[in-house]
């Protein structure tokens, strides 16, 4: 018989997970304590396909893999998936060499001709294009995955807070939900739900990120742009997104709402690469709490010490999530390996701390 599973978070992750599972013949459920799927960082993030300054080698293929999932799941004409490729220069000497690490690396690397665009680029040094990468409608694309897991018989429940997890699930209501295998896809609130497993903590500290969504006139953007101050997307007609890390090393310790200096320092960066930008105006800023195992990688598959119990979390979930979801299917439904994701077992937390 399917096994049943309960998967615990409805962000990108989660969805994908359960969208998997039901295609593969489990009895699914996915609970989640938000009103709506994709509520947290899913919704709030800056959503792109990327493999760009993602270290070690073996995260890099990770992320790699991943997008190429994206493309075979969007095909030609999925609403949520935009491949406009990324262009990328920074005010390192070292980046010509990061180049021809990636080349080596097998991504794809194109010089990027500059003349006739509405950026400002560098006087010198390398400008790159990664054609493979784009920006992902996150919502529409974790929606997108809900209601295909319904339909192969996937059940979904909002406002479902869990309070115990042993043999399935229970929640706040009451409600029980009788399981063989628990997914852990909680995002931030992972540690919350390890521990009502029996797991051990393993997520590191917060990263606050500020993300600025703009209203621009017209379309300023045909891919994004990763410059040294700044990151900026398109988002659709008349919308760009924002961030940058260098804002972000100055945040204070709290999510939500922005004090305005840094959405102005983070609009000035902006407008120093795409000076159109310059008399855009804010839709919406917050600051968003992302989290990730405490080595800054994901934590994917079963844990040992808590038989039944998986985990899957990281922090560039939007690239991973369709290789995470179809990985986990096959190992829980068919005990397939998968020798990409297996390196990022959370077991290694466990070795780690009896070595």
């Amino acid at each position: 018989m399917a096994p049943a599973v309960v998967v615990v978070g409805a962000g990108v992750i989660g969805a994908a997970v359960t969208y998997h599972l039901a295609r593969r013949g489990a009895r699914v459920h996915c609970v989640d304590r938000a009103d709506r799927p994709a509520a947290g960082t899913t919704e709030a993030g800056f959503a792109t396909a990327t493999a760009y300054r993602r270290f070690p080698k073996a995260y890099f293929e990770l992320n790699q893999a991943g997008i190429a999932e994206h493309a075979a799941l969007a095909g030609d004409s999925a609403p949520w998936w935009h491949r406009t490729g990324t262009v990328a220069w920074t005010d390192d000497e070292s980046f010509a060499g990061y180049l021809a690490q990636l080349a080596e690396w097998g991504c794809p690397v194109e010089r990027y001709a500059a003349d006739g665009t509405s950026v400002v680029f560098p006087a010198s040094g390398p400008v790159a294009f990664l054609p493979s990468e784009g920006w992902i409608d996150a919502v529409a694309f974790t929606r997108h995955l809900l209601d295909r897991a319904v339909a192969h018989g996937a059940t979904l429940a909002l406002n479902a807070e869990v309070t115990s997890v042993s043999g399935g699930v229970g929640l706040a209501d009451g409600r029980r939900i009788e399981a063989d295998v628990v997914v852990n896809a909680g995002g931030s609130a992972a540690d919350e739900i390890g521990a009502l497993a029996g797991a051990r903590p393993f997520l590191g500290p917060p990263r606050r990120s500020l993300i600025a969504h703009l209203l621009v006139d017209g379309d300023p953007l045909s891919c994004i742009l990763r410059a040294p101050e700044v990151s900026i997307r398109p988002d659709g007609p008349g919308r760009v997104v924002l961030r940058s890390d260098r804002v972000d090393r100055g945040l204070p310790p709290r999510s939500g709402t922005p004090d305005p200096e840094f959405v102005k320092d983070l609009l000035d960066r902006a407008a120093r690469v795409v000076p159109s930008l310059g008399t855009a105006t804010v839709r919406k800023a917050s600051v968003v709490d992302a989290r990730c195992a405490r080595d800054e990688l994901p934590s994917v598959g079963s844990l040992s010490a808590v038989p039944g119990y998986y985990e899957a979390v990281a922090s560039a979930g939007v690239t991973l999530a369709p290789l995470f979801g179809k990985a986990l299917a096959a190992r829980i439904v068919d005990g397939e390996p998968d020798a990409l994701v297996d390196v990022f077992t959370p077991d290694r937390f466990e070795a780690a701390e009896t070595s």
